[in-house]
């Protein structure tokens, strides 16, 4: 079962992609029941993989399975006056509900903020868009990387370049942007929940992805607001000024980092002092930084034949800053990470067997995370509209079916 901390919360999870889903996800494994109301044809996320063997299916998405464990699902068609209904009761009996369309989109079907609380005024509404709900971007669409370069982050995206004019700003990696997103609109409900504790109302939670990602570069905004000039990307600068470099090794990179003199002196020990060491160029740091164009490819040529934990463990012991440079699949390796049991392992009726992240936390009481897995399309369309739900007849939920309301 889900940790149960938000035990007997009800949440409308209406969320496309990743942002809403991620932030209904994070009180679906905390122990709130989380309906998933999908249109008939599906989350977007259905559609975007990864899939196994890269064959397109929608109840095999690795990006929709992680985003929607402990959920449970319904199909609901917000076109039709039929489905409309049927959120409106759904949310009357909800404490929250999350959803990630442009602004405009739920005003337009006569499901505004005002309608939701006329049906509950208990009810917490989150909604997640890339700039929020008001202002001139309001409705206005935006990916990963355009919400990268808008909050500033691009600029500052760790990474030397070689050629300032052909190597332009990157966009955060893994879709950082609309998990920030989705971690800040759960945050900000939390906060509602609790002011509902004190109130007895609900609220509208209003949150920008741009806001919440421009929150994180704080030395760029005080930088600036001191007057400074922005950085931006650079030349490769940063591993020269640090001694830091990123070396190839059988199996991956290894970072490697003697800075100080001492670290210096036990590296040349680590590699077997080496004759090219005792070379003056490389006595000092200062001569090591003027000379790094050829101290970096002495380095590499040590640790390419060395897997890199092995370079990791041997720089650790003579007390050298270092670092293998993990990869997904050493992730699912880790010790660090089996002996808190991170991954959750989880079968699902199409994709089988997975494992999954699981939650940066642990509970004094010992208690383990264990997910459910994320629902079939409209898979319990019965259980939450039917007669234990809503209160639909068979024939009721065949019709509406037929009708595409589900």
């Amino acid at each position: 079962m889900p940790f149960n901390l938000f035990g007997g919360l009800k949440v409308l999870d209406l969320g496309q992609g990743i942002s809403g889903p991620f932030c209904a996800k994070l009180f679906a494994d905390l122990g709130a029941q989380v309906v998933k109301v999908e249109p008939p044809a599906g989350d977007s996320s259905r559609q975007d993989g990864p899939f196994p063997g890269d064959a397109p299916d929608p109840e095999r998405s690795g990006l929709f399975l992680a985003l929607n464990t402990n959920k449970l699902g319904v199909t609901l068609n917000l076109e039709s006056a039929s489905g409309r209904g049927l959120l409106v009761q759904l949310a009357q009996g909800a404490d929250m509900l999350i959803e990630s369309f442009p602004p405009a989109y739920l005003p337009s079907l006569g499901l505004d903020y005002a309608a939701f609380r006329a049906a509950n005024s208990r009810l917490v509404v989150t909604s997640i868009t890339p700039f929020g709900q008001t202002g001139p971007w309001a409705n206005w669409q935006a990916s990963n990387l355009i919400l990268s370069n808008l909050a500033g982050h691009s600029r500052e995206h760790p990474g030397p370049v070689d050629d300032l004019a052909k190597q332009p700003p990157l966009q955060l990696a893994a879709r950082q942007a609309e998990f920030v997103a989705g971690l800040a609109g759960a945050t900000a409900s939390v906060l509602a929940l609790n002011r509902r504790r004190l109130t007895g109302l609900g609220s509208h939670v209003d949150v920008s992805g741009m806001e919440a990602l421009a929150l994180l570069p704080q030395t760029t905004l005080a930088e600036f607001s001191l007057g400074k000039p922005p950085k931006g990307r650079h030349k490769d600068v940063a591993g020269r000024q640090s001694l830091l470099a990123l070396l190839p090794c059988r199996d991956g990179f290894v970072g490697l980092s003697p800075r100080q003199q001492d670290q210096w002196e036990r590296c040349v020990e680590m590699m077997g002092s080496p004759e090219w060491a005792s070379d003056p160029k490389f006595a000092t740091r200062e001569s090591r930084l003027a000379h790094w164009d050829e101290l970096e490819p002495r380095l590499a040529a040590w640790t390419g034949g060395q897997n890199k934990e092995d370079v990791y463990r041997l720089a650790q012991g003579h007390r050298i800053p270092s670092f293998p440079l993990n990869t997904a699949a050493d992730l699912f390796e880790s010790a660090q990470f089996r002996a808190r049991e991170f991954f959750v392992e989880v079968g699902h009726p199409a994709a089988g067997p997975l494992r999954y992240p699981g939650w940066p936390i642990q509970l004094g009481s010992g208690q383990k995370l264990e997910l459910t897995p994320a629902p079939l399309l409209g898979q319990d369309n019965a259980a939450v509209l039917g007669a234990k739900g809503l209160g639909l007849t068979q024939d009721q939920l065949v019709s509406l079916r037929t009708l595409n309301v589900i």
